[in-house]
């Protein structure tokens, strides 16, 4: 299985704290970011599998990023957490609405965002594990598999 790469954008020591585990003790490639502007540049040359990002990014704003990302035609979308402050509903709205997957209020348990980020990851790994075994099942086969079933009459 391959290791998922995640953008981890914000200044704090919880994103620091957050960095460190995130290479450590859940096994990721770690591309860090200083500002949205920073985030943007990142996923139009790199390939990133999650995105968590800070609603208060200097330059441009975690949630106008997560906007931003949306509206880019990326190779592969990723998957985006946003963490703030701010948890109440009309801010849990716009993070939303503006295209988040996520949306965590600091202080976060670090174990929560890990389970969110370890369930996409589990889909992740079924979907390259499908696409793996697709590419080694002969042509004719697949070609079978997407004929439709023959209907089956019975007499009663």
């Amino acid at each position: 299985m391959r290791k998922l790469r995640v953008l981890i954008g914000g200044a704090e020591s919880v994103f620091c704290d957050l960095r460190r585990a995130a290479r450590e003790f859940w096994g990721f490639e770690v591309v860090e970011i200083a500002d949205g502007k920073q985030a943007c540049a990142a996923l139009r040359t790199e390939h990133v599998d999650i995105c968590i990002l800070d609603w208060d990014l200097p330059k441009m704003s975690g949630l106008a990023a997560c906007h931003w990302i949306r509206c880019v035609e990326l190779k592969t979308q990723p998957y985006i957490v946003l963490l703030t402050e701010k948890g109440r509903p009309e801010q849990i709205q716009a993070a939303y609405t503006a295209g988040a997957n996520d949306f965590l209020a600091k202080p976060f348990n670090a174990e929560d965002l890990h389970f969110l980020v370890s369930t996409f990851a589990q889909r992740i790994s079924g979907l390259d594990r499908t696409s793996r075994e697709l590419t080694h099942i002969d042509p004719l086969e697949l070609y079978r598999r997407d004929l439709p079933a023959p209907k089956i009459f019975s007499r009663l």
